[in-house]
């Protein structure tokens, strides 16, 4: 005598339903578990170009930085060549008041 796959023998059908419920819910979880890594890539690769306009962005603050110092310490050193030149006309207009024209 053959089996039917509808006659409940054994809980055969039973467990073939169980076993169907579980491998659609297995589909199911893997195809959540995809798309959660596709949004996940996505945000990787979102996070990966503003990390680097970030790091242009740094590197960009670092030079100007330098520029920076480097105008500065110009500037320094001008505003001492303008004392001294300062200092050096002070002197000589003192020397040209203290002659007398004759």
């Amino acid at each position: 005598m053959q089996k039917s796959l509808f006659v409940k023998e054994d809980g055969f059908v039973e467990k073939i339903g169980l076993l169907e419920e579980r491998i659609v819910s297995i589909v199911e979880k893997v195809k959540q578990l995809k798309d959660e890594k596709r949004i996940l890539e996505e945000r990787v690769q979102r996070l990966e170009l503003e990390l680097k306009r970030k790091d242009d962005e740094l590197n960009s603050i670092k030079q100007n930085t330098k520029e920076i110092e480097r105008l500065r310490d110009e500037l320094s050193k001008l505003t001492e060549e303008r004392e001294i030149v300062k200092t050096q006309v002070e002197g000589l207009l003192k020397e040209l008041d203290s002659i007398e024209i004759g």
